[in-house]
């Protein structure tokens, strides 16, 4: 029999089996049915009532476990975060700075906001790409202005504040950014902080939007804050042209209530015929007045719709610029901070190395150093250490630990030749270049888990302590062999 015949031949078998049992089953539950149904006829009322309860109950806790099973993930802490007050960051503030960490970044945008506080002064942010018409709108709007670089945090970054009185008596401070395209990488930021700190921001762009210059919008958006979308050059285009390049603006941004498009030209010309002295026509372009009507009064409406509005959501920007400068001050001092740690301790196992009369793994593993360097870590990280997890990390660092040692003690061995005189003496020495190279792994080990996953999690971190162990370990070797060196040269000018 073919074997593709025999297979479909199995599977009929299979399936008529499949079909036998299966009556079997509903035959027999429906005698088991009819069976306890003549029973609860005859039988007690409140035995029926109990069984119906007890029935109940069961089927109940079926479908909250099911639920349970089947339900969604939560992906939230399921509390709303705390709004950013400037109370509250004054005294994140104060903390951090008793910690070591640098605040002067964070401390500089309080006090730059609570210089405008006082100047009353209101801000237009001025983005584009280069190009668009941003100078010429400059121009246009304060005709002979000057421009004034203010540095903010200590870094100037080009770009220009320009200042100006309203005829209302209104502060205006109109500030140009960098062109997009123009930017190095590390002006974004820079650039974004200014839009932050802005009580309006304008984009301008002298046609249908790019993908660059969309993609530039985002982030403006999520701020919250009013946007005029300025479309320059409308004197390049024909009547049918700007209305469906408006319209199409309009489209994109009909989502976002802040965002307003406006038609300005700010260089208009027009193309015209002279007649010379000598009676000749020549053609020239003629330069027009700039068409902003529209763009003042999309300002002038943003400003006088709710100023109140405007400044909180102003100072709500300006707190998370401030959070998250306090933030990045807090990640790099822990960088460094744990940096020193390992070092330290690093040093530590090594000193414990050479006074040791036996080598073992129990200094490392369940000892004073390894765990005090552990809790060490976690502190600088803010991270709650269970001696659970604790525990775990030490029993599986030390497995590590037992397969690696004797790779360690022949590194620490062949580094020692470099070094005369060094390779005759006892194996203390070698001993105290494994335990300095098995405390630099689990350091930076503890230190990426801690940094990374914002957790002590043992599993990780014995992973990534193992890659360590083998990194690079000859010329780590040969650094911990001279600082093991130095540290028995101390030992010995002590004694």
């Amino acid at each position: 029999m073919p074997r593709s015949t025999a297979f479909r031949v199995f599977l009929a078998a299979a399936v008529l089996v499949g079909m036998m049992v299966l009556l079997a089953v509903m035959l027999s539950g429906v005698q088991f049915g009819l069976s306890l149904w003549e029973q609860l006829q005859t039988a007690p009322v409140w035995l029926v009532a109990l069984i119906a309860v007890i029935a109940g109950l069961v089927l109940g806790f079926g479908l909250w476990l099911s639920w349970r099973i089947v339900r969604p993930a939560r992906t939230g802490t399921g509390e709303a975060a705390a709004p950013l007050t400037e109370a509250g960051l004054q005294a994140h503030m104060e903390a951090a700075a008793a910690a070591g960490v640098d605040i002067e970044k964070a401390r500089r945008e309080l006090e730059e906001l609570a210089r405008r506080r006082q100047l009353e002064s209101i801000h237009l942010a001025l983005f584009g790409e280069i190009s668009s018409g941003k100078s010429s709108l400059i121009n246009a709007l304060l005709p002979g202005a000057g421009a004034e670089t203010d540095v903010i945090g200590g870094t100037t970054t080009g770009i220009q504040h320009y200042h100006w009185q309203r005829e209302s008596g209104d502060k205006v401070v109109l500030v140009d950014v960098p062109g997009l395209n123009q930017m190095e990488r590390e002006y974004d930021r820079m650039v974004m902080e200014e839009a932050q700190r802005a009580h309006v921001v304008i984009f301008v762009c002298d046609g249908d939007l790019t993908r660059d210059e969309y993609q530039a919008l985002q982030p403006l958006l999520e701020l919250k804050k009013p946007l005029i979308v300025a479309f320059n050059k409308l004197d390049r285009y024909s009547d049918d042209d700007r209305q469906l390049i408006r319209q199409h603006l309009v489209d994109r941004f009909a989502s976002e209530l802040q965002v307003s498009v406006v038609g300005i030209a700010t260089r208009p010309t027009r193309r015209v015929t002279r007649v010379g002295p000598d009676g000749v026509e020549r053609e020239e372009d003629q330069v027009l007045p700039p068409q902003i009507e529209e763009l003042r009064a999309a300002v002038q409406s943003a400003l006088d719709s709710n100023m109140t509005l405007l400044e909180r959501l102003r100072d709500t920007a300006v707190f998370e610029l401030t959070a998250h400068k306090l933030d990045q001050a807090k990640a790099d001092h822990r960088v460094r901070a744990s940096a020193d740690l390992v070092k330290t301790y690093t040093r530590r196992a090594v000193a414990g190395g050479l006074a040791a009369i036996s080598p073992g793994t129990d200094i490392l593993i369940q000892g004073y150093l390894g765990t005090r360097m552990v809790k060490s870590l976690c502190e600088v990280y803010e991270v709650p250490v269970r001696e659970i997890e604790l525990q775990k990390l030490l029993n599986l660092s030390q497995k590590q630990v037992r397969t690696a040692l004797p790779l360690l003690l022949a590194v620490a061995g062949n580094a020692a030749k470099a070094f005369p005189g060094v390779g005759t003496l006892a194996g203390g020495l070698m001993h105290a270049v494994a335990y300095g190279l098995i405390f630099d792994a689990l350091g930076r080990a503890v230190t990426r888990t801690l940094d990374t996953r914002g957790e002590l999690r043992p599993t990780p971190a014995s992973l990534s302590f193992r890659d360590n162990l083998v990194e690079d370990v000859e010329s780590r070797a040969r650094k911990l062999l001279r600082l093991a060196l130095d540290v028995r040269s101390e030992q010995r000018d002590h004694d």
